[in-house]
């Protein structure tokens, strides 16, 4: 597999003197004059402004450079707003599936559940949340690459543009989700036999470094539902294209998958409290292992009606973060800005010579 799938590196026949960060060619250094104009009389006028930095053509909801973190949050809320019958019509149906399965984990603890089992319920369904988030990530990427180039897509095209690669999606969600599971239990698994021996203190001491090799996985293969997507790759080859992308920059995604992830939750906690409030008030408690059935069930419906709210909202958003963050990794490292303003037909910009679509070049040559 190509380092850079589809990708043609605009410029002159010369060979450019180096690359820059985002991937552009670094103009050479002008020549020096042999002398120097002396300074006009009168009074210095100070320092030189330094050039602005060109805000970037925006053919579509983002402007193509490279983008902070605070720019890919709002284009990730405006993504949302423009698209929410898409956006919202996906995340409502992932999120009812993962709130009822919670429903049920509740339930079966409140029925025959211990101490310890309640206070841990909401981690069961974290294999069934991360399956769900990859899938959602892969399915809402038609509908970034089409907002990059300025154009809408509906709810019925954003599914026929995402339902060929539902097979190759599910796949890569349950491996991803595996290699996970794997990367957590390996240093885990021993660390749990340990302290089982020793001391529960030392559970806190030990757990926290072996939930890094997870930590770091995870992070390789952020980008790997967008590259199946937009680079049409198989399973395996969406992961190994991830993990080439992000190599280099393994601290700068994370920091920004930090921020992601606490604006993001906190997004979700302000949604949640209301619900957990009346649970409360009806009765319940932590897994509503010491309320009455009525008071559980009544409990478990409402903390699930606001849980499908607050995941409706978030799960898009993540998706669209990520997305977006992935173009932003590409337009740095492989200067896919300017093949995304020659298929979007920006003044200044032509397009691909060939109209022969080259295996995961995105965006396809005539786009």
């Amino acid at each position: 597999m190509s380092e850079t799938p589809g990708w043609t590196s605009p410029g002159s026949p010369e060979p450019a003197p180096g690359p820059s960060e985002t991937g552009h060619s670094v103009p050479p250094a002008p020549q020096a004059t042999a002398a120097a104009a002396p300074p006009p009389p009168g009074p210095h006028p100070g320092p030189t402004p330094g050039p602005a930095v060109p805000p970037g053509p925006t053919p579509g909801i983002i402007p193509l450079r490279p983008l902070g973190f605070g720019e890919l949050m709002d284009g990730a809320f405006a993504l949302v707003r423009r698209y929410w019958k898409t956006a919202f019509g996906l995340s409502l149906l992932l999120a009812c599936v993962l709130e009822l399965v919670q429903a049920g984990v509740s339930w079966w603890i409140h029925v025959s559940g211990t101490s310890l089992e309640a206070t841990f319920s909401t981690y069961y369904t974290l294999p069934l949340e991360m399956l769900a988030g990859v899938i959602a990530t892969g399915l809402l990427t038609p509908v970034i690459g089409n907002s990059l180039l300025g154009r809408d897509t509906p709810p019925k095209e954003a599914w026929a543009q995402a339902r060929p690669h539902l097979g190759r999606l599910t796949g890569l969600a349950l491996l991803h989700t595996l290699i996970m599971l794997g990367a957590l239990a390996v240093p885990l698994v021993p660390v749990l036999l340990l302290t089982g021996f020793i001391a529960e203190p030392a559970l806190l001491v030990l757990v926290p470094p072996a939930l890094l090799p997870m930590l770091w996985i995870a992070v390789k293969l952020t980008f790997a539902a967008p590259a199946l997507v937009l680079e049409k790759q198989g399973v395996v080859g969406a992961l190994k294209r991830s993990w080439h992308l992000v190599r280099g920059s393994w601290w700068r995604i994370f920091g920004a998958l930090v921020v992601f992830q606490i604006a993001v939750g906190l997004l979700g906690a302000v949604l949640l409290v209301p619900g957990q409030l009346i649970s409360l008030a009806i009765g319940g408690g932590p897994g509503e292992l010491y309320a009455t059935d009525t008071e559980a069930a009544l409990s478990i419906g409402v903390t699930t009606v606001f849980g499908v709210l607050a995941k409706t909202l978030t799960i898009p958003l993540t998706g669209c973060l990520l997305g977006l963050l992935y173009v932003d990794q590409r337009i740095r490292r492989e200067a896919l800005d300017i093949e995304l303003a020659r298929a979007a037909g920006l003044p200044g910009h032509y397009p691909t010579p060939t109209t022969a679509p080259v295996p995961g070049q995105y965006p396809p040559p005539g786009a």
